[in-house]
């Protein structure tokens, strides 16, 4: 055999050893050629040690990684596909991965055939991750500060001038480290401050001018108890309670229906702390309030609408997935709870133990068998698109009776309007003989431009009938032609549906023997029963065929075509028109849709009159039956990868004792409000107290009020924090004494001025030894400009959002979402509240993102904000109103001058405002307009949007 022949054979023979081996799912080729590229091309990103984070603990770049596997253990089971988690996974059975597209059916199947071979895997790297499981020692987690029971320590001896409990426990740290606080602020800046923090809006002149002639302790202990009793403050508070509820008056989300009863919770807030409801009651009413005993109507309402809280969150309403949709509201409410009353992230638990905090994964999942156990949404408001659940709200009886009639009565109504409807049709079909004559239906025609066809009108010949639409006009034709059985003269109809809208001049042509005709119709009426109109009598032709065309040429109002018929005069006993060749058929006819037409009316007027519609609230409600039951864990919080059981509970790191409920009552809700308020529970008051002090103070004693865990900032005074948890806690709960007890301290009333000594010590002033300056809420802002210009109503206001289940932009005939918006005179939180379309000044000044839980705005202070302010179209003309005031309040350019600095930022100008302002005004100090621009320059100012 020739040499070259023979190392061509070998190459063949080696080529085909090597392929047969890679055929092999028990070979290495098989490895390499058919697994490791799939798992390096789809796998890697998120499955292996170089990726940034890794997915589910699973590292797939090593065979060792593979074997130990991640969160759902091993991997695979050499051996054995079918019990290996990667194949449930790429089958979209126990996951969904790839998460971007499945793999191809003949990819599996190698995986399928590789595993069941053993799995052989060249690769010998160990792999750098996943570390070790990090195992949670509750009983360690309990000894971080927070976890800690609540302790009383008594503040510090001092003398001096100690104004509250407060003062002694901050002047320790400061004379520790030996920090001299500012001086109290001016009595003009520390009666703008209170009047703010408390009420949302500034002091009036006449509160002012009596602040300043008499600036004693003893005063301000007056005007504080004035303003907590004030319904100002009761709006301001539940404002700030709003955010961290993430309120809103529609879902947002895929779907952004309007939540039309979300305006019941705001209002619950408003009463609640209008009255001091205590905090551990709201709680309780929050999370379990449908759950809870009431002792009259009232009660049951303000539990029931109290629990909106739970309902709040955006959700998406048209996820086809419902095990996938409920999950994700469960898992909403949790990380809600979590960080509104505990101050903990606990989202996270859901997918692995919390990385951070003592919360295991079989924590989240004892809660979510509560709220699993809850229902919140309830049906479908369309296809595929649920809705969320509503309690009916007691209300009065004659309310009930009322309601209760009406709808009585409308029943009837419409099951006589059934019956009278079915009896109209038989007269119908009793009338419906055979056509006489020659009939050409529109289906039979030949249309030329646009027509529409319809069914609308009940009477028509065939199965329908066709009309322009009003639109088009002069484009749009219907030819109808038929050859008559013999010449001689017809008598020619059209059939159409009449109607005021109609047009009254219809053209049409007929094509007689003796030539065209151009003829015209009237279509708002008819007058041959039920349906027809003549055009008259006309010659035709056996030899040709006779056309009718009708044309919307020229024409106002719509156009209908829908049948022609010829009669001869062997057609004679078919009515003509006057004629009532069958009077007694006509008048069951006529009495017929007269019966219809009176019902119709009657519906219509009865709708009118209606009742108000008995109340309701979008609430939650415990499942009945089967549905209240323990959650299993959903491994990487997928839904369909489902580990053990766990029994419905709290948090291990906070509850001392057996933190599973012992033979829960319904859901387990009642039980988590319970174990929330206990006083033994040291979040819930701490968390609380913090997120007061913040609002007054500027800064939490906690700097990140919705997290007190380990990734959370520690308290600058510990001691403070639990000695005013402690009070709050003793003196039932309440809100008042503590704000009382904050603002009349020292350390509420100092200066917020710079000293270069304090500040080398310590600039973040997180001993406060002078006040924080603080932003401005955004709807301060708003309200104060409308205070100033005399426009803003401060009357509480409810302006309903219409339908139900419908998107917001159908609540607006306009198409702008911003309906009821910041133009208007209500105080801000009275201002629908509508995801994705927040108004843009609002934005800018850092309103509350209503999809998030906010303890702690946005603080910006940014030129965007000014020239926003300045260019505003509101804001000028709430400058303008504000200048017809200030020119109206008073003659002489001085006193003009000090009314507006009253008005806008409460103090007398300094110099250099009386300076800048002459020069200003030179000549044009009775403009109005410049008036205008001088006050819109201040609502632009850094000073009106700060508080000193």
């Amino acid at each position: 055999m020739p040499r070259n022949l023979l190392c061509l054979s070998l190459t063949i023979c080696l080529l085909s050893m090597v392929a047969e081996a890679a055929d092999k799912p028990e070979s290495v080729e098989f490895f390499e050629k058919r697994i490791r590229p799939v798992l390096v091309k789809h796998c890697y990103q998120c499955h292996s040690s170089d990726a940034e984070e890794i997915g589910g603990s699973l590292v797939l770049d090593s065979a060792g990684g593979m074997m130990t596997g991640g969160d759902s253990g091993p991997a695979i089971k050499p051996g054995d596909a079918e019990a290996s988690v990667l194949i449930s996974a790429i089958r979209y059975e126990s996951a969904e991965m790839p998460p971007d597209e499945p793999l191809a059916d003949n990819v599996i199947r190698d995986f399928e055939q590789w595993i069941n071979a053993g799995a052989t895997d060249p690769r010998t790297n160990t792999p750098a991750q996943p570390l070790p499981s990090r195992e949670i020692d509750i009983e360690a987690g309990r000894q971080f500060w927070a976890f800690r029971p609540m302790q009383f320590t008594s503040p510090p001896t001092r003398s001096g001038d100690v104004r509250s409990m407060i003062d002694p426990y901050l002047f320790a740290k400061l004379d520790e480290a030996g920090i001299a606080p500012n001086r109290l602020a001016t009595p003009a800046a520390g009666l703008r401050r209170l009047a703010y923090d408390l009420t949302g809006l500034p002091p009036d002149q006449e509160l002012l001018g009596r602040w300043l002639a008499d600036p004693t302790p003893g005063h301000w202990r007056r005007i504080v108890d004035s303003m907590l009793a004030s319904p100002a403050y009761a709006e301001h508070w539940a404002r700030h309670w709003m955010d961290v509820a993430r309120y809103a008056d529609s879902n947002g989300s895929d779907f952004n229906a309007t939540y039309h009863e979300a305006w019941r919770y705001r209002d619950y807030l408003i009463r609640s702390f209008a009255a001091d409801r205590p905090f551990d009651q709201m709680v309780r009413q929050q999370v379990a309030g449908d759950l809870m005993a009431a002792e009259s109507d009232q009660e049951r309402l303000d539990n029931v609408v109290a629990t909106t809280f739970l309902m709040l969150g955006p959700k998406m309403l048209s996820e086809r997935d419902k095990p996938k949709l409920e999950l994700d509201v469960v898992d909403e409410q949790i990380d809600t709870v979590g960080r509104a009353f505990l101050g903990l992230t606990l989202g996270c638990a859901r997918c692995h133990d919390h990385k951070f905090d003592p919360v295991p994964t079989e924590d989240y999942y004892a809660l979510a068998g509560i709220f699993k156990s809850t229902q919140t949404l309830n049906g479908e408001s369309q296809k595929y698109v649920s809705t969320w659940n509503r309690i009916q709200l007691p209300t009065s009886d004659e309310h009930l009776a009322a309601v209760k009639q009406h709808s009585e009565q409308l029943s009837s109504l419409q099951q006589q309007l059934k019956s009278a409807e079915k009896a109209l049709k038989s007269a119908q079909e009793k009338d419906a003989s055979p056509l006489p004559g020659i009939v050409v239906d529109d289906a039979q025609a030949k249309k030329t431009g646009p027509w529409k066809p319809s069914v609308y009108y009940k009477d028509f010949v065939g199965a329908g009938y066709v009309h322009d639409d009003n639109k088009n006009k002069g484009t749009a034709s219907i030819r109808f032609a038929t050859r008559l059985p013999e010449n001689g003269e017809y008598e020619v109809r059209i059939s159409h549906s009449p109607g005021s809208n109609r047009a009254s001049a219809v053209p049409i042509t007929i094509e007689t023997a003796d030539g065209p005709v151009e003829v015209s119709a009237d279509q708002r009426q008819f007058k041959i029963q039920p349906m027809w109109s003549s055009l008259g009598k006309y010659k035709f032709s056996s030899d040709k065929d006779a056309v009718i065309t009708i044309s919307n040429e020229g024409t106002s109002g719509y156009v209908i075509a829908d049948a022609v018929q010829f009669l001869s005069n062997h057609d004679s006993a078919t009515p003509q028109p006057g004629d009532k060749p069958d009077d007694k058929q006509d008048a069951k006819l006529e009495l017929a849709q007269a019966k219809v037409d009176e019902l119709k009316q009657q519906i219509k007027d009865l709708k009118a009159a209606s009742p108000r519609p008995l109340p309701e609230a979008m609430a939650p409600r415990d499942r009945d039956g089967s549905g209240v039951a323990d959650s299993c864990v959903h491994i990487r919080g997928e839904v369909k990868n489902l580990g053990d059981v766990i029994p419905r509970g709290f948090l291990q790191v906070v509850s001392p004792g057996h933190s599973s409920i012992d033979n829960p009552m319904g859901s387990g809700r009642l039980e988590l409000a319970d174990w929330l308020t206990d006083p033994d529970n040291p979040l819930v008051a701490r968390v609380f107290v913090n997120r007061v002090w913040m609002h007054l103070m500027g800064e939490g004693i906690v700097r990140t009020v919705d997290n007190l865990g380990s990734q959370g900032e520690r308290p600058t005074h510990p001691e403070l924090l639990d000695a005013l948890a402690t009070r709050f806690v003793r003196n039932g709960w309440q809100l008042k004494p503590l704000i009382r007890e904050i603002v009349n301290s020292h350390a509420y009333g100092r200066s917020s001025e710079y000293s270069k000594a304090s500040i080398s010590v310590d600039p973040e002033n997180r001993l406060l030894w002078r006040a924080h300056r603080k932003r401005l809420p955004a709807e301060s802002i708003r309200e104060t400009m409308l205070t100033v210009a005399g426009m803003i109503d401060r009357r509480p206001r409810y302006d309903p959002m219409q339908g139900r289940g419908t998107l917001v932009s159908k609540n607006d005939a306009s198409g702008s979402a911003d309906f009821r918006g910041v133009g208007e005179p209500y105080r801000s939180l009275y201002m629908p509240v509508v995801r994705g379309y927040m108004p843009p000044l609002m934005v800018m000044l850092d309103v509350a993102d209503p999809d998030l839980l906010v303890g702690r705005r946005s603080k910006t202070n940014v030129p965007s904000q000014a020239l926003v302010l300045i260019n505003s179209k509101e804001v000028n003309e709430w400058a303008k109103a504000a200048a017809d005031r200030i020119l109206a309040s008073g003659t002489g350019f001085e006193t003009r001058l000090q009314n507006v600095y009253l008005e806008t930022v409460q103090r007398d100008p300094h110099q250099q405002d009386r300076a800048i302002a002459k020069e200003f005004f030179q000549d044009r100090e009775e403009s109005n307009e410049a008036w205008r621009e001088y006050i819109a320059a201040i609502f632009a100012s850094t000073e009106f949007r700060l508080l000193d």
